[in-house]
């Protein structure tokens, strides 16, 4: 067995364990303490080294117990701000109190607001360049007895100290970026991950389900709710004799076709799939989303109108693979007051429908002859204006006391009369079904040429039986005439 190789992440290893901070603090305390072995400062400043050294840490410790609250981007935020405000006002200090030249004095000011802009990013030059400015401003009304002498490497150390820090900064936000991409490239994967799940998944619900789901709006509890809906409910008339003829491959391929094709139509107008039960379909309009009572009634008679008529289509492909067996499927379709949300147990549950309207489609399923799409009273007072029924009176419904008025539909009230699109007729050696709206001009010829081929045929073998007939008729008359002269 072979195992998919899972794809690696760039490794994270070798992270800085020192922030550019801390670096740049303790070459501060370098530079001082090089100037103290060349006797450039005076001894005092050896208190300087250890403020500088132990600074950065002690000051962590301080500014990340001052601010603590719930919200993490808020104290990341906060913290990063009061470290700068000590950060310049710390340069400012260091700038007078060694009396750095002016290339060295620019050169920390520089360091001092690539920290900042590393931080904050431009917004943090507001906080720096203040502060230090404020601490060069006290300089001024302070006098320091303080003699320093600047050698004449200074200007290199300081410069020495700036290669350094960018040198380490560089690598810190390069080590930054191969951590971002790792992350990204996990996340890439993960949402590839999750996208095929998701896919899977989808197959086994409703993709009005599945969305509302994926989306947030629908809560995976177990709840429900009364809505009113119009239920569909259909199946294949003698399916079970068909499945004990054919072989299973064959009868798999059959079933898997039909739902396959059903499924495509249903998808197109709006309808939510239930379930299959074998070669039945339950769907149902108006949840999770509805277009208003009327429109989603109509919207599950066209689509049963749809069915019926695409079963020619299925049943002419399934002559040619040998099922001699015309099957039909009867529909049944019922507008009413259901109870509709997750039904089961925590661990498994269905998202379904229950109630005596969901009982009443599949009782007029049940009733419904081969070919016939059978409606509730309720459900054809909402489509009778624009699809055409034929009353069938009241049938008695099992589970229900008073009997039950049905409808039977004809078509849409636009394909019927001189705006007929759709002709049908099948009876033994004659198949004929036709749609005037999809087929063009090229098509609609050939369509007239067979047709009329086939009509020349007919009254040809008409006249030939009918001169058959006179003749054998004559002959009898004139063996009876001679019968009588003799």
């Amino acid at each position: 067995m072979q195992f998919k190789k899972k794809p690696v992440s760039p490794p994270l290893n070798h992270a800085p364990r020192i922030s550019p901070r801390v670096l740049t603090y303790w070459l501060a305390a370098s530079v001082i303490v090089y100037g103290l072995a060349n006797q450039y400062l005076p001894g005092i400043f050896i208190g300087a080294v250890a403020y500088l050294s132990v600074f950065p840490q002690l000051s962590n410790l301080v500014i990340n117990a001052l601010f603590r609250t719930k919200n993490q981007e808020t104290v990341d935020n906060k913290r990063s701000l009061a470290t700068l405000f000590v950060d310049s006002l710390n340069v400012g200090v260091l700038i007078t109190l060694v009396n750095f030249p002016m290339v060295s004095g620019m050169l920390l000011v520089i360091l001092l607001a690539g920290w900042a802009i590393y931080l904050q990013g431009p917004r943090g030059l507001l906080i720096t360049i203040p502060s230090a400015a404020a601490a060069l401003f006290i300089h001024h009304f302070i006098e320091l007895n303080i003699t320093i002498s600047t050698g004449k490497d200074a200007t290199f150390i300081s410069l020495l100290g700036m290669l350094i820090f960018v040198s380490y900064l560089a690598y810190t936000l390069r080590h930054r970026e191969q951590h971002f991409q790792a992350i990204q490239l996990s996340a890439q994967q993960q949402r590839q991950r999750y996208s095929r799940l998701a896919s899977s998944l989808a197959k086994y619900l409703s993709p009005q389900v599945w969305e509302s789901i994926f989306s947030g709006k629908r809560n995976t509890k177990l709840e429900s709710q009364r809505k009113k809906l119009t239920v569909f409910f259909s199946d294949i008339k003698g399916f079970t004799d068909l499945a004990e003829e054919l072989e299973p491959e064959v009868l798999t391929e059959l079933l898997n076709t039909y739902l396959n094709d059903m499924s495509r139509i249903a998808l197109k107008y709006g309808g939510t799939i239930d379930k299959f039960i074998g070669d039945s379909i339950m769907i149902f309009f108006g949840d999770p989303k509805t277009r208003g009572y009327r429109k989603d009634a109509l919207a599950a008679v066209s689509m049963a109108i749809e069915m019926q008529k695409h079963m020619q289509v299925l049943r002419k492909q399934w002559i040619a693979k040998g099922i001699e067996n015309p099957l039909r499927i009867r529909i049944g379709i019922n507008t009413g007051y259901c109870t509709v949300g997750n039904f089961g147990a925590e661990s498994r549950m269905d998202y379904t429908l229950l109630g005596r309207e969901v009982n009443l489609a599949s009782r007029l399923e049940s009733a419904a002859e081969p070919n016939q799409i059978l409606l509730s009273h309720e459900t054809w007072s909402l489509v009778r204006d624009v699809v055409l029924c034929q009353s069938k009176g009241d049938i008695q419904v099992k589970g229900f006391s008073r009997s039950v008025p049905i409808y039977k539909v004809i078509d849409l009230r636009r394909n019927l009369g001189l705006q007929k699109s759709y002709f049908e007729l099948d009876t033994k050696g004659f198949s004929f079904s036709l749609d005037t709206n999809s087929i063009d001009e090229f098509e609609r010829r050939k369509i007239i040429q067979a047709l009329d081929e086939a009509t020349q045929k007919l009254l040809k073998d008409d006249i030939s039986s009918t001169t058959g007939s006179l003749q054998l008729q004559s002959r009898e008359s004139k063996k009876q005439a001679f019968q009588l002269v003799n």
